[in-house]
């Protein structure tokens, strides 16, 4: 600003004296002293105007320079401030981590010597104490060897004890069992006696299921006392029973044994049903498969269990409600031979064939000859047929049976 004023003065000054200057020499009114003064006094009052601005721009140049030192002054302080406190920061930490390594040395140095020298000394109390107690735990170790072999032969003497003891119980079992052999009502073979628990006197009561169980599995006694353990323990309906006369079962058709005896086949015959009077799945299952192989496969004597095993196994599914062996009873009936003394098992056969409205059952019941002998069962399928499943079935089967009997049909 103040330079652009000092060009406007220098400019108009130029104006006023360029004309002067070069002026025609040919003017007819020279200049006069007075007119030639006031422009000088003018030149001079310009040069002074222009002295002044000067001067003022001087002025403030050299404030302006001044502020400007004083600020570059404050800037060089405050930097110098910041350098040397960050000098002093650099240094205190370096000084503090040497003082600390230092410090960290020196405590490694002597925390290691006493280490060392604790360990040292701890090793050599422990070597004493060891070497003090070595004698004392050498005769401990001798004495729990001692013990050890002491307690064996206590263990191995109790074992013998215990076996005794067992060898002694299953005796005396089967002494007690032998003593009420062939005496009623015990003695059940073919017949239909069941006798209850209560019947038995305390001297079998008081005997345990384990102890028969062993008499049972045990192949010196005669089959017969082994049956009488069974029976025992199927009065007093135990399901223990079931597993063990299921595989004794089954090992005896697999094998050659001669069942021919009337007693050994009676044995058997109880033996299946002391599991049908279980009336459990456990004993439903097994008797079941057990049929199925008297049925698939060629066994010795498969004449003799499927005869045994056909009627009780019709009689847990009957109590059961089993309708699993329908087919598998249906495919046994021409293979059985049946006598008035199972009319009550045929009974139950039939009822079982009615449950589950099998009346194809019921019609080779009566076609397979399971009913003669058997006029109540008889008379009991052809009244089931007739009033509820097929009377046509029942006008042939008497028209036939009249045909084939005529004696029988005049005298009725």
């Amino acid at each position: 600003m103040k330079k652009n004023i000092t060009y406007f003065l220098l400019a108009a000054l130029s104006i006023i004296i360029l004309p002067l200057l070069f002026a025609q020499p040919d003017q007819s009114t020279p200049k006069s002293n007075t007119e030639v003064e006031a422009l000088k006094e003018r030149i001079s009052k310009l040069e002074s105007k222009l002295q002044t601005v000067e001067n003022v721009e001087k002025m403030e140049l050299t404030a302006k320079l001044a502020e400007a030192q004083a600020k570059l002054r404050n800037a060089e302080i405050d930097k110098f401030r910041r350098e040397l406190r960050d000098a002093n920061d650099e240094w205190l930490r370096t000084w503090s981590l040497w003082f600390v390594g230092i410090i960290g040395f020196l405590v490694l140095i002597v925390g290691g010597a006493f280490w060392f020298w604790l360990r040292s000394r701890t090793d050599q109390l422990i070597a004493d104490s060891v070497e003090k107690s070595l004698t004392g735990f050498k005769e401990a170790v001798g004495q729990v060897h001692t013990l050890k072999n002491e307690l064996k032969e206590a263990v191995g003497q109790v074992n013998i004890l215990e076996n005794q003891l067992e060898v002694l119980e299953k005796e005396h079992a089967a002494s007690v069992l032998e003593g009420i052999i062939g005496s009623y009502p015990y003695n059940r073979g073919y017949s239909n006696n069941k006798p209850s628990y209560a019947a038995y006197p305390e001297r079998i009561k008081v005997l345990q299921e384990d102890v028969l169980l062993q008499v049972f599995g045990d192949k010196r006694y005669n089959p017969v006392l082994r049956r009488k353990a069974i029976e025992v323990l199927a009065a007093k309906r135990s399901p223990r029973l079931v597993s063990p006369v299921l595989e004794f079962l089954n090992s005896v058709i697999d094998s050659d044994l001669d069942i021919d005896y009337l007693e050994i086949q009676a044995c058997l015959h109880d033996y299946i049903d002391f599991l049908a009077d279980m009336e459990t799945p456990e004993a439903h299952q097994g008797l079941k498969k057990l049929c199925d192989r008297l049925l698939t496969e060629n066994l010795r004597y498969k004449g003799f269990f499927l005869n045994w095993t056909v009627l009780p196994l019709g009689r847990i599914s009957f109590k059961l409600k089993m309708k699993d062996t329908v087919s598998m009873l249906r495919k046994a009936i021409p293979g059985l031979k049946v006598s008035p003394r199972d009319h009550e098992d045929v009974i139950i056969l039939v009822k079982y064939f009615d449950t589950f409205n099998e009346p194809e059952g019921i019609k080779e019941i009566l076609t397979n000859g399971l009913t003669d002998r058997m006029p109540e069962v008889e008379t009991q399928c052809l009244e089931l047929l007739e009033q509820k499943y097929d009377p046509e079935f029942v006008e042939k089967w008497k028209a036939e049976k009249a045909t084939t009997n005529p004696e029988t049909e005049e005298s009725e």
